[in-house]
């Protein structure tokens, strides 16, 4: 009985029929995620160039559009929304409900920040039909009213991105953006002079199309400056 046992385990040892469909067995669940987790990356790489492209069309556009001049004698009439709808449709195919646009005129008040004299931000439906107002990240000032303006009207900027001829001189040599209260012979008040910079910025939460595998949500965020064309 022993031998039997012997022969057959032997025989079954020898026996490779099978094998192949083993292997894959084995080997299935590492290439199918090799396979989806490629397809999620590359759909990710493509959402953030989507959001960048999407961010400079926008600011490009006002940048040549928009007077900022005009703007700021008159804050309340300006209004970029078919700029903010045509970023938004750069951004197809992904779904525009879980963006974002906004756009800030800003004027420097020293090298690294700038006084926000006028912002406008929007979101959307799923395909950019209507169009709804969203919370700016930033919070405007109240010029050209002769009026104290607040320090939360003050926001960082790019320090590369500035000229010496850009920031304004204050006759007492005090800085611009420390200068709230309306102006006097010898104070610059903060957002009166300076030079003019136009921010564009979108924020899109992305979701990962595949569910069933451990990747996160993100949310990607690209904001773009230039220099208006107009003034």
């Amino acid at each position: 009985m022993q031998r039997i046992a012997d022969i057959m385990l032997r025989r079954l040892t020898r026996n490779t029929r099978g094998a192949v469909i083993v292997e894959f067995a084995f080997a299935l669940p590492v290439l199918v995620l090799m396979y989806t987790g490629g397809v999620y990356l590359s759909d990710r790489v493509s959402a953030s160039r989507k959001v960048t492209v999407a961010t400079r069309s926008l600011v490009d556009l006002v940048s040549r559009t928009m007077s900022p001049t005009i703007i700021y004698n008159d804050p309340t009439s300006a209004n970029a929304k078919s700029h903010l709808s045509a970023s938004a449709v750069v951004l197809a195919p992904y779904k525009l409900d879980k963006a974002i646009q906004q756009v800030s005129l800003l004027r420097v008040c020293d090298a690294t920040h700038a006084y926000v004299v006028w912002t406008q931000a929007q979101t959307q439906n799923v395909d950019g039909s209507v169009v709804a107002t969203a919370t700016s990240s930033h919070q405007a000032g109240t010029l050209p009213k002769n009026e104290a303006q607040s320090a939360s009207n003050i926001v960082t900027i790019p320090a590369n991105m500035i000229t010496s001829t850009m920031i304004p001189v204050s006759l007492d040599g005090s800085n611009v953006c420390g200068n709230f209260a309306p102006g006097t012979s010898n104070t610059t008040q903060v957002g009166t002079a300076g030079g003019w910079l136009f921010m564009g910025k979108i924020t899109y939460n992305y979701a990962p199309f595949i569910s069933y595998l451990p990747m996160t949500s993100t949310t990607m965020t690209e904001t773009i400056y230039m220099v208006p064309r107009l003034y």
